[in-house]
């Protein structure tokens, strides 16, 4: 009996103390977010994983571009309005040929512009493009950027030889199931002595609008064969060359913009002419590759708290994506629009911060001769834009989620490509320390634009 006594006093005794101990953990403030497992063993907020319903998604999965319309069948009609005899064919005039934007005639590469024209109905737009690039194998992320992106869209595509066929199959496949392709103008970029060509189209009775038939990882493009480098600021100034815009968007194909952007965006600016030397700058993060990417910031601060969503490249270039007022964008709730946060300079400490901005036709040009292998691409632009005392204001309530995964340093680095990448990393810096001098030489000296 006395055994019993001591057992029913220990039993107590505990749950007095688990009783103090969570009435303290409340008055202090501390968030304890309730958890519910998932089929793929993963800790997620439930009204997290609650709050995406038009993705139905059984058991673990990664992210990949279209899974949204698994199982649906493709047109027969196609809703984007092709050119120079496409999806079919591709016949052009010489004269449709022109150079890339920057180095013009000197250029190695060349553009067909146009294979694809959106829509010309500006006025039910918003007035804002977004203007992004691809590879062939890479081109199916579109319809995740239409469906999302309110506005018109840019895309330039790199498509050496045959990895056009890649890219005309992807593009029909996505013009025969996303509605919202029509807003969408395709352009091809191209070395000048592989103009693109298509073999043989075959039907692809069996695929679905997921497009996991033609979807391939390990695709065998032309470009991986013959080792070609990306070109990837060809790609964007053709891009946004070609967007019907004064206000432009230029981002990557894999960063998804939050819900409402476009149309949130062109409120602030109230269709006023833009300002020179003014950009508006989106915060970019990354999530866990088996999350969907959330529509919204109050979607995406839930991500963050449980650890599943982080600012871009944090594990990979600490620097790179951590702009000013990250803490103060982080703590402030979801305004339910978009608005101005601070505005800032890309200024020491933040010398090395490649933002990624709404901003227009007029700002500097990427730099063409350096390629994506090389790495650290837009420094140069934005180096410029700093000694032109550019002023950058920091959006809230909007975002770009990069898909799919967060990406980290792996502990085993495969030392072959290492190996590959280093002289387009060298041939990167020479470029970009050419392109230093030369615009030391044309503005005034900012010391704060420390390179």
């Amino acid at each position: 009996m006395r055994c019993f006594g001591r057992k029913f006093l220990i039993w107590l005794s505990l749950m007095f103390l688990f009783i103090l101990v969570g009435r303290l953990l409340v008055n202090r403030g501390f968030y304890l977010p309730i958890l519910i497992i998932s089929t793929s063993d993963i800790l997620i907020p439930k009204s997290y994983s609650s709050s995406q319903q038009d993705v139905q998604t059984g058991g673990a999965f990664a992210f990949v571009a279209g899974m949204y319309m698994a199982g649906l069948q493709p047109r027969n009609r196609s809703f984007c309005r092709w050119y120079h005899g496409l999806p079919n064919m591709l016949s052009y005039p010489a004269s449709k040929v022109s150079w890339s934007p920057e180095i013009g005639e000197k250029s190695p590469y060349r553009v067909l512009p146009f294979i694809l024209r959106g829509t010309e109905e500006r006025n039910k737009l918003p007035q804002v493009t977004l203007c992004t690039h691809a590879t062939a194998d890479q081109v199916y992320g579109i319809v995740e950027l239409a469906r999302r992106w309110e506005g018109p869209l840019s895309l330039a595509i790199f498509t050496p030889g045959l990895d056009a066929s890649i890219a005309v199959a992807l593009l029909d496949r996505a013009c025969r199931c996303e509605p919202e392709m029509y807003k969408v103008s395709v352009h091809l970029v191209f070395p000048a002595g592989r103009p693109p060509a298509l073999e043989q189209i075959q039907v692809q009775v069996q695929g679905d609008c997921a497009a996991s038939d033609l979807q391939k990882g390990d695709a065998e493009t032309e470009r991986k064969k013959r080792s070609m480098i990306y070109p990837i600021n060809v790609a964007r100034n053709v891009a946004r060359v070609q967007a019907n815009s004064i206000r432009v968007l230029v981002t990557d194909i894999e960063l998804l913009p939050s819900q409402k952007l476009a149309s949130g965006f062109m409120e602030i600016v109230r269709e006023r002419p833009p300002k020179a030397g003014i950009i508006f700058v989106v915060p970019v993060f990354e999530i866990e590759s088996n999350e969907l990417p959330p529509l919204t910031k109050k979607e995406l601060l839930l991500a963050t708290k449980a650890g599943l969503a982080v600012y871009f490249h944090r594990f990979l270039c600490s620097h790179c994506q951590r702009f000013p007022g990250l803490a103060r964008w982080l703590i402030r709730p979801d305004p339910g629009k978009v608005r101005p946060l601070i505005i800032t300079k890309r200024e020491y400490p933040y010398h090395r911060w490649e933002p990624v901005f709404i901003g227009t036709q007029n700002d500097p040009f990427y730099a063409e001769e350096m390629s994506w292998e090389g790495r650290q691409d837009k420094m140069s632009q934005m180096f410029e834009m700093c000694l032109l005392n550019y002023r950058l204001i920091i959006l809230d309530g909007a975002f770009l989620v990069h898909t799919p995964g967060i990406k980290r340093k792996t502990v085993k680095i495969n030392a072959a490509k290492q190996e590959l990448l280093k002289p387009h990393e060298r041939k990167n810096t020479r470029i970009y320390q050419r392109i230093i001098k030369r615009l030391l030489k044309r503005y005034p000296t900012n010391r704060k634009c420390a390179q």
